[in-house]
């Protein structure tokens, strides 16, 4: 029985073992095979010059503790030696430069195809990567710095040098040139100044390892050997040349370290160690040493600014890093060098000048003589003087065209230099222009630009600087009487224009010449240069109106682009004119004209005459050509319906603009298009403008235009259209009131609008919410200026009104001038302010300040140079302006039957008494 067991048992067990191995067995053939060693990352593919380089690779795989090595690697990179093989990364690290044998820069450049590899001792891995090896750059950094200051100085987060002090004041001592009044050397002087401390912030872009020296040196294009023409060295006009302008001079403007100051120290006293300053070769300390210790990457080089009393313009030179004296860094990319330019802000009290009453720009006349004033800013302790004369850009010249007379003993006598004693900051002197020998060959009037005499005062103590080049415009008026328009024959003129080189168009009729339409040209001295017949002598016309206007633009004339002047005169007439055909009951006739220099020394000459309208009757109220393509734009009123268009009702406005095209050798007028728009009433047109984006038409109407809503009796509105199918978009404006427009002009981005009513206005714009234009009444009739953008928002509203509210004013003319509006009409009153109740109409003109005005918090002192003026004859007004360059208003003056241009000065003088 027990034999049994132990067969059954045998068996049984046999095959258990059997089972148990064949299960082993099956378990080591699905085991995974070990990974190939692979390492991980990429280190950084840029390394610098004395910088330490490292990278930590990581690596996973192999069936044992990995090992590495580098292949192809340079003599400066190298594996951290570890005993630890059981570390699953390896660091590896170096100095360019340094490490591998101290081969410096022979170090730089780029190494390819280095390899990490690693292995487990059967089998490895690799990871290819590439390092550059470049220049650990310097750079310079500094701000512009002034005479008599020391900046505040600050570190950044950069690990840095001792922060120097720089409110220690320091001396300098140096040798000047006297000069004679003609600039000859007359001897020297030996001054010691006082210094302010300054700095430059000089960077390193990497820490390095070891200690960088670097030289330093202040350097500039200054030579006292380029003189101006026609002098040679010594000379001021060597020593302050043109060539040498705005260049510092090191050792007299600014110098390392001043010959009597202390060496720099930071906050505790401490002299600063990382500094050295070395003498040049004439003994001044512009050149140097700085050190940057290891890890550091911003230091600070203390320089001195020298506090002369010599007026000077911002003069430039430079801080340049030249020569690395030990360490491992680059001056650039090629390693030549680095610099950063100084800029140097004199401190000596500056001259502005101005006129009496605070303006920029004068006009005076031949034959008379202004006060100015002139005023001195900043600190002094001491007489300071001005030498004065004409600037460059200057067509009038001192001595020749005008003279400076300035107050001694209580006599004015003549002498350009300016004198203001200590404690004196404002002096007046006086601009005299002799008519005697007073020659211009110039169509233009000459003019004074005013400014310091630079070639006298550069190198001499004492005297002020310009606030500006230019301190105050002068223009020197020779038209110093009324230009008389109908003397003989009787010329009624309608409507003026300034043209080129001072060129003043007046258009009008010959009252005793069948009215004919003249156009006659004056040069600025009121000379007649032309006479254009515009009209011909067989043409019979009755009281015409015309409209002129004058463009420079600029034409394609074989491969060069020319000036071309042109002028365009349009008229109405139901009359027959010579070389036309009637369209209707009254029609417009437009004639384009052209200076051809050619013809006659030069006069304008025609080049087409068209007649256009509907079948009723068409007035022209304005006519402009445009400066880009050339074409003629009116605009003006009509009863009748032109082609293509829709009558709305009364009398429309409309736009019609005339193209000239070539027809062989000939130009012809064609009419492009015309577009009308209206109301159910009677539009009023005033005017047009070819200065906003496109062709703009305004004017009143007491009506709807376009549908638009209508705000009181009388409103103004105005469109642009660029076509004959142009979609209106109609801004209908004003108030509850009547607010008839007379004339309009588009100016400094905005449509301003005159004319006259019983009310004053002004805009409100209240929080969050569209500007609103606001009436109050008057118990007189008043003149209004209101501008609108464009979308017909209101900006800005002015009344000119009588101080008593008890005239009446008309305003009927309009120009912009130097920023502001001139205006002008006439008054029954005292418009002016002088005291005079006429009871018969004067004629007023205005300048209006577009200054914005000043507010309670924010005080606007800036020159606002509103003025009025009353003409003192009977039964006057001024219908006309215009603007000569900004110097004067030109403005067509009527006194009873007799026409005349006046001049005013940019301050309301009236220049033809």
């Amino acid at each position: 029985m027990g034999a049994d067991r132990y067969s059954r048992f045998y068996p049984v067990c046999r095959f258990v073992i059997l089972g148990l191995l064949f299960s082993g067995l099956a378990a080591c053939k699905t085991e995974k095979d070990a990974d190939q060693p692979t390492v991980l990352g990429v280190p950084p593919a840029t390394a610098y010059l004395g910088v330490e380089y490292s990278y930590n690779f990581g690596a996973y795989g192999g069936e044992d503790i990995l090992d590495y090595s580098l292949t192809n690697a340079p003599a400066w990179l190298a594996l951290e030696d570890i005993s630890n093989k059981a570390r699953q990364g390896v660091i590896m690290r170096g100095v360019p430069g340094l490490t591998g044998g101290n081969r410096g820069e022979a170090d730089l450049g780029k190494t390819k195809n280095i390899n990490l590899v690693t292995t487990d001792g059967q089998m490895s891995g690799t990871q290819p990567f590439d390092i550059d090896v470049k220049y650990n750059l310097m750079s310079l950094d500094a701000e512009a710095f002034t005479e008599g200051e020391s900046p505040e100085i600050t570190a950044s987060n950069r690990q840095h040098c001792a922060l120097p002090d720089l409110e220690p004041a320091g001396e300098h001592s140096f040798t000047v040139n006297l000069y004679n009044d003609d600039g000859s050397v007359s001897g020297t002087k030996a001054l010691t100044l006082p210094t302010r401390r300054v700095y430059v912030r000089v960077n390193l872009d990497k820490p390095s390892v070891t200690r960088v020296a670097v030289a330093f040196e202040l350097q500039s294009d200054y030579d006292a050997t380029r003189c101006d023409a026609n002098v040679s060295a010594p000379h001021q006009n060597c020593d302050y040349s043109r060539a040498n302008a705005g260049d510092a001079i090191p050792g007299k403007d600014i110098v390392g370290l001043g010959s009597a100051s202390p060496a720099p120290k930071d906050a505790s006293g401490n002299t600063l160690g990382y500094i050295e300053y070395e003498p040049d070769d004439r003994g001044f300390f512009t050149r140097g040493v700085i050190t940057l210790e290891p890890g550091i990457t911003e230091c600070y080089l203390p320089l001195e600014v020298v506090e002369d009393s010599f007026p000077e313009s911002p003069e430039t030179l430079r801080l340049a890093l030249t020569e690395v004296r030990s360490g491992l860094a680059g001056l650039g990319g090629g390693n030549e060098g680095v610099d950063v330019s100084l800029s140097i802000e004199d401190n000596e009290p500056v001259l502005a000048i101005e006129t009496v009453k605070g303006g920029s720009r004068d006009t005076l006349n031949v034959g008379d003589v202004r006060e100015y004033v002139a005023r001195l800013s900043g600190k002094r302790d001491r007489t300071i003087y001005a030498k004065l004369t004409h600037t460059e850009d200057s067509t009038a010249r001192l001595g020749s065209e005008f003279v400076i007379e300035r107050l001694e003993n209580s006599t004015w006598v003549e002498n350009d230099q300016l004198v203001f004693p200590n404690g004196t900051d404002e002096i007046r002197f006086r601009i005299r222009v002799p008519a005697a020998g007073y020659s211009n060959p110039a169509f233009s009037d000459r003019f004074i630009l005013l400014g310091v005499n630079q070639d006298f005062q550069a190198g001499r103590e004492n005297y002020a600087r310009g606030e500006s080049e230019n301190l105050i415009r002068v223009s020197l008026n020779e038209l110093t009487t009324p230009l008389v328009l109908n003397a003989s024959p009787r010329f009624v003129p309608t409507d003026m224009a300034l043209g080129h080189e001072g060129r003043l168009f007046v258009a009008g009729y010959d009252s005793q010449d069948n009215d004919r339409v003249l156009v006659r040209i004056f040069d600025q001295r009121g000379g007649l240069l032309q006479q254009v017949d515009v009209s011909a002598a067989g043409d019979s016309l009755v009281a015409p109106s015309p409209v002129i206007n004058v463009v420079q633009r600029k034409v394609t004339q074989g491969n060069a682009k020319v000036d071309r002047f042109e002028f365009v005169v349009s008229y109405s007439t139901d009359q027959p004119v010579a070389g036309t055909t009637a369209r209707g009951a009254e029609d417009m006739v437009t004639s384009l004209y052209w200076f051809d220099a050619a013809s006659n020394g030069g006069e304008y000459v025609s080049t087409w005459t068209t007649r256009t309208g509907t079948a009723a009757g068409d007035n022209v109220r304005w006519a402009g050509i445009n400066r880009d393509t050339g074409y003629v734009l009116l605009a003006g009123e009509t009863n009748g319906v032109f082609a293509g268009q829709q009558g709305a009702g009364g009398r429309d406005s409309f736009l019609q603009r005339i193209d000239t095209e070539l027809d062989g050798t000939s130009q012809r007028p064609v009419e492009a298009w015309t577009r009308q728009a209206g109301s159910a009433a009677d539009d009023n047109v005033a005017g047009g403008s070819l200065e906003s984006v496109a062709p703009l038409l305004f004017g009143s109407v007491a009506g709807s235009v376009e549908g638009e809503p209508v705000l009181g009796g009388v409103d103004a509105f105005f469109y642009q259209a660029s076509g004959a199918d142009t979609v209106l978009d109609v801004s209908q404006v004003g108030t509850e009131g009547d607010e008839a427009v007379s004339n309009g002009l588009f100016f400094s981005g905005a449509l301003w609008l005159i004319g006259s009513s019983n009310g004053t206005y002004s805009v409100l714009a209240p929080k969050e919410e569209e500007p609103v234009l606001e009436r109050n009444p008057l118990n007189s009739t008043a003149g209004f200026l209101l501008g609108y953008s464009s979308t017909g928002t209101p900006v800005r509203a002015f009344s000119l009104n009588d101080n008593n509210d008890q005239a009446t004013e008309q305003l009927s003319g309009l120009a912009g001038f130097d920023g502001d509006l001139v205006v002008a009409g006439s008054t029954n009153g005292d418009f002016a302010g002088t005291g005079v109740v006429s009871g018969t109409t004067q004629g007023v003109v205005a300048r209006v300040s577009l200054i914005a005005e000043a507010d309670s918090n924010n005080e606007d002192t800036s020159f606002q140079n509103n003025w009025r003026y009353q003409l003192n004859q009977a039964d006057s007004e001024i219908v006309d302006l215009a603007n000569f360059r900004d110097d004067e208003v030109v403005a067509l003056a009527r006194v009873g039957s007799n026409w005349s241009v006046l001049l005013f000065s940019p301050e309301g003088v009236l220049l033809t008494p």
